[in-house]
């Protein structure tokens, strides 16, 4: 459309002015200080390696953001030796921890897409169905979910249990991957997966939908764009805590964790904003929405 077309309505202003007309909805062009999401989390890492990244309150579990970064790094290079290449996919069965965090950051750092599955509420069927659609050759789980995964992995799945001393022989370096701001981060399945969940009466509208999981590709600067600037950053600065509530195969979820890096989420409002992550327990049946007894 041209200028002349576009304010003709307009034409009673000066031209000064027409041209401040053009400029309403746009904005100013504002990159993120970084473009990848294990980049946001290493650059508070090394700013403030002895903040809290994470603690796990049911768990006991506390961890610093040099000693994730480090745990994440030996995570990463013990997947590359193993055979993991840029690109794959790889399948976190896992519920909150910080091994769940350190899984995360090692499969980014390594170049990778992390499929978060939440192995506590995903049903076995839309668990059969998310390891076949990825086609994931590598599956990371806690130890408690590894006899379920174990049923459900194809036979070329290599299935490895998180632990903090998984690859503790391996180097604490970083690993020299080449990773692209339009490269996947993460591939969110959110239909079907929670159809193991009870009934919750007027919450379970909330809890998550039924039917045949699908996937969602989302990519590093995808996150970055939406977590590293205001508004989405919420003010978060160092010493922040944010708790972690929802489901770590749940899409806002993911926001939640990224804060991590912000965080950012995963927070995951941790990461660049050093920011803890806090989570507790919570009983959805305890819950109540207002106007519902």
């Amino acid at each position: 459309m041209q200028a002349t077309e576009r304010f003709h309505a307009l034409s009673g202003l000066s031209l000064e002015d027409q041209h401040k007309v053009s400029l309403f909805g746009r904005g100013l062009k504002i990159d993120p200080p970084q473009r990848l999401i294990h980049e946001a989390f290493e650059s508070i890492a090394a700013a403030h390696p002895s903040a809290i990244a994470a603690k796990c309150g049911h768990l006991n579990q506390t961890i610093t953001y040099q000693q994730m970064d480090k745990a994440a790094n030996r995570l990463s290079n013990h997947l590359i030796r193993l055979g993991l290449r840029p690109r794959q996919r790889v399948c976190l069965v896992v519920q909150r921890s910080v091994e769940m965090l350190v899984g995360i950051f090692a499969v980014l750092k390594a170049g990778c897409q992390y499929v978060p599955i939440d192995g506590g509420v995903t049903s076995e069927q839309a668990l059969l169905h998310i390891l076949a659609d990825t086609d994931a050759r590598f599956i990371l789980c806690l130890p408690k979910l590894r006899d379920k995964v174990e049923q459900f992995a194809g036979p070329n799945a290599l299935i490895l249990t998180l632990s903090m001393d998984i690859a503790a022989s391996c180097p604490a370096t970083k690993p020299i991957i080449h990773v692209l701001p339009q490269d996947g981060a993460y591939a969110i399945y959110t239909s079907g997966m929670y159809s193991n969940q009870p009934n919750y009466g007027p919450l379970s509208s909330l809890v998550g939908s039924t039917g045949r999981p699908k996937g969602v590709d989302v990519s590093h600067g995808n996150v970055t764009n939406a977590l590293l600037l205001e508004p989405a950053r919420l003010g978060t600065t160092v010493g922040t805590k944010v708790a972690q509530v929802l489901s770590v195969g749940f899409d806002m979820g993911e926001n939640q964790l990224e804060g991590i890096e912000n965080l950012a989420d995963f927070s995951r409002r941790l990461g660049d904003t050093g920011v803890s992550h806090e989570w507790r327990h919570i009983d959805p049946a305890r819950l109540r929405l207002e106007g519902h007894s």
